[in-house]
Protein backbone atom coordinates (compact mmCIF):
# COMPACT_ATOMS: atom_id res chain seq x y z
CA UNK A 1 0.00 0.00 0.00
CA UNK A 2 3.07 2.72 0.41
CA UNK A 3 4.47 1.42 -2.33
CA UNK A 4 0.99 2.69 -4.39
CA UNK A 5 0.89 5.81 -2.80
CA UNK A 6 4.51 6.91 -3.15
CA UNK A 7 4.25 5.39 -7.05
CA UNK A 8 0.79 7.53 -7.43
CA UNK A 9 2.63 10.69 -5.90
CA UNK A 10 5.09 10.56 -8.09
CA UNK A 11 2.68 9.96 -11.22
CA UNK A 12 0.78 13.04 -10.30
CA UNK A 13 3.82 15.54 -9.72
CA UNK A 14 5.47 14.27 -12.85
CA UNK A 15 2.41 15.05 -14.83
CA UNK A 16 1.93 18.46 -12.96
CA UNK A 17 5.46 19.34 -14.00
CA UNK A 18 5.04 18.38 -17.64
CA UNK A 19 1.87 20.39 -18.28
CA UNK A 20 4.08 23.35 -16.32
CA UNK A 21 6.68 22.72 -19.40
CA UNK A 22 4.18 22.54 -21.51
CA UNK A 23 2.68 26.05 -20.69
CA UNK A 24 6.00 27.81 -19.61
CA UNK A 25 7.30 27.02 -23.67
CA UNK A 26 4.38 28.07 -25.29
CA UNK A 27 4.84 31.38 -24.40
CA UNK A 28 7.18 33.33 -26.73
CA UNK A 29 6.70 30.73 -29.45
CA UNK A 30 5.47 32.13 -32.94
CA UNK A 31 2.22 29.93 -32.30
CA UNK A 32 0.10 27.93 -30.22
CA UNK A 33 -2.08 24.96 -32.11
CA UNK A 34 -4.03 22.48 -31.80
CA UNK A 35 -4.33 18.89 -33.18
CA UNK A 36 -8.13 16.68 -31.87
CA UNK A 37 -8.40 13.32 -33.88
CA UNK A 38 -10.75 10.11 -33.91
CA UNK A 39 -9.36 7.26 -35.71
CA UNK A 40 -11.04 3.85 -36.20
CA UNK A 41 -9.24 0.63 -37.22
CA UNK A 42 -9.92 -2.94 -38.10
CA UNK A 43 -8.11 -5.88 -38.49
CA UNK A 44 -7.89 -7.80 -41.50
CA UNK A 45 -7.15 -11.05 -42.75
CA UNK A 46 -3.44 -12.03 -43.81
CA UNK A 47 -1.88 -9.84 -41.13
CA UNK A 48 -3.85 -6.52 -42.73
CA UNK A 49 -5.11 -3.47 -40.85
CA UNK A 50 -7.47 -0.69 -42.00
CA UNK A 51 -7.23 2.48 -40.53
CA UNK A 52 -9.52 5.64 -40.86
CA UNK A 53 -8.47 9.08 -39.14
CA UNK A 54 -10.64 12.46 -38.73
CA UNK A 55 -8.64 15.45 -37.41
CA UNK A 56 -9.30 19.25 -37.10
CA UNK A 57 -6.46 21.27 -36.25
CA UNK A 58 -6.27 24.61 -35.10
CA UNK A 59 -3.97 27.88 -35.19
CA UNK A 60 -3.63 31.38 -33.62
CA UNK A 61 -3.91 30.44 -30.17
CA UNK A 62 -5.59 27.66 -31.14
CA UNK A 63 -8.46 30.19 -31.78
CA UNK A 64 -8.96 29.62 -35.72
CA UNK A 65 -9.60 26.71 -38.26
CA UNK A 66 -6.09 25.57 -40.03
CA UNK A 67 -7.18 22.66 -41.59
CA UNK A 68 -9.33 19.30 -41.35
CA UNK A 69 -8.45 16.20 -43.01
CA UNK A 70 -9.55 12.74 -43.40
CA UNK A 71 -7.02 9.69 -44.03
CA UNK A 72 -7.26 6.13 -44.86
CA UNK A 73 -4.47 3.56 -44.29
CA UNK A 74 -3.72 0.14 -45.19
CA UNK A 75 -1.19 -1.68 -43.20
CA UNK A 76 0.54 -4.95 -43.59
CA UNK A 77 2.21 -7.19 -40.84
CA UNK A 78 5.30 -8.73 -42.32
CA UNK A 79 6.74 -9.51 -39.41
CA UNK A 80 6.79 -9.17 -35.18
CA UNK A 81 7.20 -5.80 -34.74
CA UNK A 82 7.76 -4.69 -38.63
CA UNK A 83 4.99 -3.37 -40.79
CA UNK A 84 4.52 -1.36 -43.56
CA UNK A 85 1.98 1.37 -44.75
CA UNK A 86 0.02 3.25 -47.52
CA UNK A 87 -1.70 6.23 -46.18
CA UNK A 88 -4.11 8.34 -48.51
CA UNK A 89 -5.14 11.78 -46.68
CA UNK A 90 -7.47 14.58 -48.32
CA UNK A 91 -6.75 17.99 -46.45
CA UNK A 92 -9.03 20.83 -46.74
CA UNK A 93 -7.85 24.44 -45.70
CA UNK A 94 -10.05 28.14 -45.87
CA UNK A 95 -9.05 28.20 -49.21
CA UNK A 96 -7.83 24.85 -51.06
CA UNK A 97 -7.72 21.26 -50.77
CA UNK A 98 -4.77 19.14 -50.96
CA UNK A 99 -4.07 15.12 -51.41
CA UNK A 100 -1.33 13.57 -50.23
CA UNK A 101 -0.10 9.59 -50.95
CA UNK A 102 2.63 8.37 -48.70
CA UNK A 103 4.94 4.63 -48.67
CA UNK A 104 6.67 4.18 -45.21
CA UNK A 105 7.60 1.59 -42.78
CA UNK A 106 8.04 1.18 -39.26
CA UNK A 107 10.09 -1.64 -36.67
CA UNK A 108 9.35 -1.67 -33.09
CA UNK A 109 11.92 -3.40 -30.85
CA UNK A 110 10.89 -4.05 -27.50
CA UNK A 111 12.66 -5.07 -23.96
CA UNK A 112 9.96 -4.71 -21.47
CA UNK A 113 8.92 -2.59 -20.12
CA UNK A 114 10.85 -0.38 -23.19
CA UNK A 115 10.03 -0.46 -26.54
CA UNK A 116 12.30 1.49 -29.13
CA UNK A 117 10.60 2.24 -32.83
CA UNK A 118 11.40 3.78 -35.59
CA UNK A 119 9.42 5.27 -38.80
CA UNK A 120 10.80 6.00 -42.11
CA UNK A 121 8.37 7.58 -44.54
CA UNK A 122 8.12 9.30 -48.28
CA UNK A 123 5.50 11.53 -48.84
CA UNK A 124 3.98 13.52 -52.22
CA UNK A 125 1.41 16.10 -51.75
CA UNK A 126 -0.53 16.99 -54.75
CA UNK A 127 -2.25 20.92 -55.20
CA UNK A 128 -3.95 22.49 -58.03
CA UNK A 129 -1.68 24.77 -59.77
CA UNK A 130 1.45 23.54 -58.04
CA UNK A 131 4.82 21.35 -57.93
CA UNK A 132 3.96 18.43 -55.77
CA UNK A 133 5.75 18.43 -52.66
CA UNK A 134 8.26 15.73 -51.42
CA UNK A 135 9.45 14.68 -47.98
CA UNK A 136 11.27 12.23 -46.60
CA UNK A 137 10.07 12.01 -42.52
CA UNK A 138 12.28 9.78 -40.30
CA UNK A 139 10.79 9.85 -36.80
CA UNK A 140 12.28 8.02 -33.58
CA UNK A 141 10.25 7.06 -30.74
CA UNK A 142 10.85 5.80 -27.11
CA UNK A 143 7.88 4.18 -25.03
CA UNK A 144 7.82 3.32 -21.30
CA UNK A 145 4.86 0.41 -20.44
CA UNK A 146 4.03 2.02 -17.29
CA UNK A 147 1.47 -0.73 -16.56
CA UNK A 148 -1.28 -2.41 -18.39
CA UNK A 149 -2.65 0.88 -19.29
CA UNK A 150 -0.94 4.02 -19.50
CA UNK A 151 2.39 4.08 -21.75
CA UNK A 152 4.52 7.35 -21.91
CA UNK A 153 6.51 8.50 -24.42
CA UNK A 154 8.69 10.48 -26.31
CA UNK A 155 9.46 11.07 -30.23
CA UNK A 156 11.98 12.84 -32.42
CA UNK A 157 10.88 13.45 -36.12
CA UNK A 158 12.74 14.92 -38.88
CA UNK A 159 11.50 16.33 -42.26
CA UNK A 160 13.43 16.20 -45.34
CA UNK A 161 12.48 18.38 -48.19
CA UNK A 162 13.28 17.52 -51.60
CA UNK A 163 14.86 19.95 -53.63
CA UNK A 164 15.75 18.67 -57.07
CA UNK A 165 16.80 15.52 -55.24
CA UNK A 166 18.74 17.22 -52.77
CA UNK A 167 17.14 16.77 -49.99
CA UNK A 168 17.22 19.31 -47.19
CA UNK A 169 16.16 19.81 -43.41
CA UNK A 170 12.59 21.37 -43.59
CA UNK A 171 10.86 20.63 -40.13
CA UNK A 172 11.68 18.96 -36.80
CA UNK A 173 9.04 18.14 -34.35
CA UNK A 174 9.95 16.36 -30.62
CA UNK A 175 6.94 15.36 -28.62
CA UNK A 176 6.23 13.65 -25.29
CA UNK A 177 3.04 12.58 -24.45
CA UNK A 178 0.88 9.81 -23.20
CA UNK A 179 -1.25 6.49 -24.24
CA UNK A 180 -4.42 5.09 -22.30
CA UNK A 181 -5.81 2.18 -22.74
CA UNK A 182 -9.78 1.23 -22.28
CA UNK A 183 -11.37 -2.16 -22.92
CA UNK A 184 -11.57 -3.80 -25.90
CA UNK A 185 -8.06 -1.93 -26.77
CA UNK A 186 -9.65 1.11 -27.68
CA UNK A 187 -7.22 4.18 -26.97
CA UNK A 188 -6.87 7.80 -25.78
CA UNK A 189 -3.36 9.52 -26.92
CA UNK A 190 -2.29 13.06 -25.11
CA UNK A 191 0.73 14.68 -26.11
CA UNK A 192 2.55 17.88 -26.50
CA UNK A 193 4.65 18.50 -29.80
CA UNK A 194 7.05 21.48 -30.34
CA UNK A 195 7.56 21.88 -34.08
CA UNK A 196 10.61 24.26 -36.03
CA UNK A 197 8.97 24.72 -39.50
CA UNK A 198 10.73 25.94 -42.35
CA UNK A 199 14.02 25.63 -41.53
CA UNK A 200 15.60 26.39 -44.69
CA UNK A 201 14.61 30.01 -44.13
CA UNK A 202 16.71 32.29 -41.56
CA UNK A 203 14.12 32.54 -39.32
CA UNK A 204 12.43 29.47 -38.64
CA UNK A 205 8.98 29.17 -37.13
CA UNK A 206 8.39 27.79 -33.77
CA UNK A 207 4.72 25.99 -32.61
CA UNK A 208 3.61 23.99 -30.13
CA UNK A 209 1.08 21.65 -30.35
CA UNK A 210 -1.29 20.40 -27.63
CA UNK A 211 -2.93 17.35 -29.20
CA UNK A 212 -6.04 14.80 -28.37
CA UNK A 213 -6.51 11.78 -29.99
CA UNK A 214 -8.97 9.19 -29.05
CA UNK A 215 -9.08 5.58 -31.43
CA UNK A 216 -11.50 2.71 -31.86
CA UNK A 217 -10.43 -0.38 -32.35
CA UNK A 218 -13.47 -2.49 -34.36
Amino acid sequence: MLFRSVLQNIRFYLGYWLLFFCIQSSYGLDDNQSWTSVGFEKKLPYSFKLKFEQELRLEDQASTFKQTFSEFSLSYSVFKGFKIELPFRYMTYKDKTKQRVSFGGSYKYSFKPVSLKHRTKYQRTYEKGEIPEELIRNKFSIIYRLNKKIEPYVSGEFIQLDDVHNYQLDETRFSFGLTYEFPRKNSLKIFYTLKNEDKTKKNPDEIGVFGLSYNFSL
